[in-house]
C-alpha cells in the first residue's frame, strides 16, 4: 500500500472517530427533521412555537452541565413527544444506547407501537438508521430497537429483569408517580436504572410526570432539587410575572343538577391578576409574553434543571373546558384528584383523618323510616372476628349517594351455626320504605381473611344463590379496590373469593366522608328513633330503636390515617390505626360494602323504575342466578326488590 494511500486511510479513520460532539439542540432538530405521522392531531412537520414552553425543556437535554431533567406537568402538554425528539435527535446526531421505563411492561409496549414507531415511519432520517422490524428477529423487537451506533431500550418499571444489565447513557423515565416502591424485590426502579448511567461523563436522565398524592409524589420531590423554573406569564396591565392557575380563574357560569349528578355549563374564564386586580380573557393571556421563571435559581450550579407546565398554556386544552372539569368535580375528592393532577399538574392533598367523631354524630338524620327515599339497592358487608360477626348493611342511590341502614353485631365463635343464622336473619330481611315497600340486601361481602376462613367459605357456598360471596383484603398501595376475582376450594367445591385493595378503599371512603353535601358519594347516617310507636300507631321496629351508629360506630370509621413511611429508600404512604382501642371494623366494613356496590354496578336509573313499578321489580327477583361453578369478573345481580 503506498504512502498516499494509507495516509488517506489514516485520515478517514481519525475523522470518523474523532467526529465533533454535534451542537444541534433536540427543538432545532425536531424543527428541521422531525415529522409527525397521520393520526397525530396535528400531522405533519414539527413546529416547537406551536407550544414554545417545549423548548427550554427540550434543549436542557443538550445543555452544557446539565445531566438531570425534571418535569411535572399536567396532562396533554406534549410531553411524549418532547422525549420522543429527546430518542429522535441523539438516535440521528449523537448515537449511543438509550433506555426509556414505562410504569409497567403493558405501558412500554403500547408507547412502542403508538409513539415511537410512527415517529420512525414519518421521519426520514429516522427511518433510515432504525432496523426494519421483523418479528422472527430477536435483535429488533417492540421493546429493543437497533439503529447505526446505538439502540434503544424500553422497559417497565415492574420488571427488574431489564433495569439492571448493560450500561446506558440517557434514560429517560414516564410518569414516575405511577411507578412501583421497588422493581421486585431489587429496590427503586429509578435508582436502579439510574446506576447504569453511571460509567458516562455525558449521562443525561429525564422524569417526566403528572403528580398525585401531595408528600407521596416522586416527581414532587425530584422537581423540588432542581430550578424549579414555572412557566409564568406577564400581566397585560402592572407587567407582573405569574403562574396561572385555578384560583385566580373567575368564571360566568350556569350549574344544574341531573339525577344527583352536576352539570355546569361555562360562559366565560377569566384570569385575575394578583397583583393589580385587572382580569384577562384567556386569548388576551395566551398573547400575553411567557417564559420560564425560575424559583430556586441558586440551583442553576447544580446539574438539575427542573420546569413546571399546568394547563393554562397548553394549546391543546381551552380554559372553559378546564373550568368546566373542575367546577363539576368540586367536592368531590375522587374526582377532584383527577382534576389536580392531570389538568393543574399538581399534586392533591387528599383526606386522611378528621379531628373527631363528633362531626359524623352531629351529621346523623332522621330517615322516618328503614329505608329513606332515595335508596335503590342494598348492599351488606360483613366482618369476621373470632368472637362475633360485625355487619352492616347500606342502601345506595344515584351517583353512588350512600345511606347506612344498620350496623350490628352478632356474638359467638363463627364456628357454630347459631352464629350463622343469626346473620341470616338480618341478610334475609325485608326493609321497607315509609310506604310499605321493600327492598332485599342483593349481594353481600363476607371477609375470609380471619382464623375462621373454612367456615365462611362453607357459609357462602350454601348461599351461593344468595349472592354471598367471600373476599380476601390487602394492604397494597395502587391496587384497585376490586383487584380481582379468583376462587377458593370447599366441600369438593369450587367459589368465588373476591380480591380487594383495601388501601384504595379506605381512601375512597376517607374522600366520600369529607363531603359535606347531599348528593353524589355523599355519605349519610341514620339517628336512633327513641320513641315505641310512629304516627300510625304501629310499634317501632328494633332497627330503627337501635341502628348501630353511635360513637364506637365513628370512632372505628375514622381509626386509620394515611402516614408516611420509609420503604425500600423511598417515602410512602401507609394506612395505619390510630384508634386507642385499635377497633377499626366500621372502616372495613364501608370499604366492603363499597366494592360489594361496584362489583355489581348497577344502573340507578334502571332499578329507579323497577321501584315504580311493582310487577318489573317482582319479574327481576325470579333471575336464576348463575352456575355454581362459572367464575366471572363480574356476577349477575340478583335484584329482589319489593315483597
Amino acid at each position: 500500500m503506498g504512502i498516499g494511500r494509507t495516509a488517506r486511510l489514516l485520515k478517514s479513520i481519525f475523522s470518523k472517530s474523532l467526529k465533533t460532539i454535534p451542537k444541534t439542540s433536540v427543538s432545532e432538530w425536531a424543527d428541521t427533521y422531525r415529522m409527525l405521522a397521520q393520526g397525530a392531531a396535528e400531522p405533519g412537520r414539527w413546529h416547537t412555537n406551536r407550544a414554545p414552553y417545549q423548548k427550554d425543556i427540550m434543549d436542557a437535554f443538550t445543555a452544557k452541565g446539565v445531566h438531570r431533567v425534571i418535569v411535572k406537568s399536567c396532562s396533554q402538554v406534549g410531553k411524549s413527544d418532547i422525549m420522543n425528539n429527546v430518542i429522535g435527535r441523539f438516535a440521528h446526531l449523537d448515537p449511543c444506547t438509550m433506555m426509556m421505563i414505562q410504569p409497567t411492561l403493558a405501558d412500554g409496549e403500547d408507547f412502542s407501537k403508538s409513539r415511537i414507531q410512527p415517529m420512525i415511519e414519518a421521519t426520514k432520517v429516522l427511518k433510515r438508521i432504525f432496523r426494519e422490524s421483523k418479528s422472527r428477529s430477536s435483535s429488533n423487537t417492540i421493546m429493543s430497537k437497533y439503529f447505526t451506533g446505538g439502540r434503544l431500550i424500553i422497559a417497565g418499571a415492574n420488571a427488574p429483569s431489564g433495569l439492571a444489565s448493560r450500561p446506558i447513557r440517557i434514560l429517560l423515565c414516564d410518569e414516575v408517580d405511577r411507578f412501583p416502591d421497588s422493581a421486585g424485590a431489587e429496590g427503586d426502579p429509578v435508582d436502579l436504572a439510574a446506576k447504569r448511567t453511571t460509567t458516562y461523563w455525558n449521562r443525561l436522565i429525564g422524569l417526566f410526570s403528572t403528580p398525585t398524592i401531595k408528600d407521596a409524589s416522586r416527581i414532587d420531590d425530584e422537581y423540588m432539587t432542581g430550578t424549579q423554573e414555572e412557566w409564568q406569564h406577564q400581566c397585560p396591565n402592572c407587567k407582573e410575572w405569574h403562574l396561572l392557575t385555578h384560583r385566580q380563574m373567575v368564571t360566568d357560569h350556569e350549574t344544574s343538577h341531573r339525577q344527583n349528578k352536576k352539570h355546569v355549563f361555562v360562559k366565560s374564564v377569566h384570569w385575575v391578576c394578583p397583583d393589580c386586580g385587572f382580569k384577562f380573557s384567556e386569548s388576551e393571556m395566551r398573547n400575553a409574553p411567557q417564559r420560564f421563571i425560575s424559583q430556586n435559581p441558586d440551583s442553576f450550579r447544580t446539574d438539575t434543571r427542573s420546569y413546571f407546565v399546568n394547563c393554562w398554556t397548553s394549546p391543546w386544552l381551552t380554559w372553559d373546558r378546564v373550568m368546566k372539569e373542575w367546577l363539576e368535580a368540586e367536592g368531590d375528592p375522587e374526582r377532584e384528584k383527577v382534576v389536580y393532577n392531570t389538568r393543574f399538574g399538581e399534586s392533591y392533598e387528599r383526606k386522611g383523618s378528621f379531628e373527631s367523631e363528633d362531626v359524623f354524630l352531629q351529621r346523623r338524620e332522621d330517615y322516618g323510616a328503614e329505608l329513606p327515599d332515595g335508596v335503590l339497592i342494598l348492599t351488606a358487608a360483613v366482618d369476621v372476628q373470632d368472637n362475633r360477626l360485625e355487619y352492616e348493611i347500606k342502601g345506595w342511590g344515584h351517583g353512588e349517594e350512600q345511606w347506612g341502614i344498620v350496623k350490628g353485631i352478632i356474638m359467638g365463635v363463627p364456628d357454630t351455626q347459631e352464629v350463622w343464622s343469626k346473620l341470616d336473619e338480618q341478610l334475609d330481611k325485608v326493609y321497607r320504605f315509609a310506604n310499605g315497600r321493600g327492598l332485599m340486601v342483593a349481594r353481600t361481602f363476607i371477609d375470609s381473611g380471619g382464623h375462621y376462613t373454612k367456615y365462611v367459605y362453607a357459609y357462602c357456598l350454601r348461599n351461593y344463590h344468595k349472592q354471598r360471596f367471600a373476599i380476601k383484603g390487602a394492604s397494597k398501595p395502587g391496587e384497585p379496590l376490586i383487584a380481582k376475582i379468583s376462587k377458593a376450594e370447599v366441600d369438593n367445591h369450587s367459589i368465588p373469593l373476591v380480591l380487594l385493595g383495601t388501601d384504595s378503599g379506605k381512601q375512597y371512603i376517607m374522600d366520600r366522608l369529607s363531603i359535606e353535601v347531599p348528593g353524589a358519594k355523599y355519605m349519610h347516617f341514620p339517628l336512633n328513633k327513641a320513641e315505641t310507636k310512629n304516627v300510625n300507631g304501629d310499634l317501632v321496629t328494633e332497627i330503627l330503636r337501635n341502628r348501630g351508629y353511635d360513637r364506637i360506630y365513628f370512632r372505628g370509621l375514622i381509626s386509620e390515617e394515611l402516614v408516611p413511611r420509609k420503604h425500600n429508600g423511598v417515602i410512602v404512604m401507609r394506612w395505619e390505626n390510630i384508634a386507642k382501642d385499635r377497633r377499626n371494623e366500621p372502616l372495613d366494613l364501608a370499604v366492603y360494602n363499597l366494592a360489594c356496590l361496584q362489583s355489581i354496578g348497577p344502573d340507578f336509573s334502571i332499578l329507579e323504575q323497577m321501584l315504580q313499578n311493582k310487577s318489573e321489580v317482582a319479574e327481576v327477583a325470579k333471575i336464576t342466578p348463575p352456575a355454581k361453578k362459572t367464575i366471572k369478573k363480574r356476577y349477575g345481580c340478583i335484584k329482589r326488590g319489593e315483597r
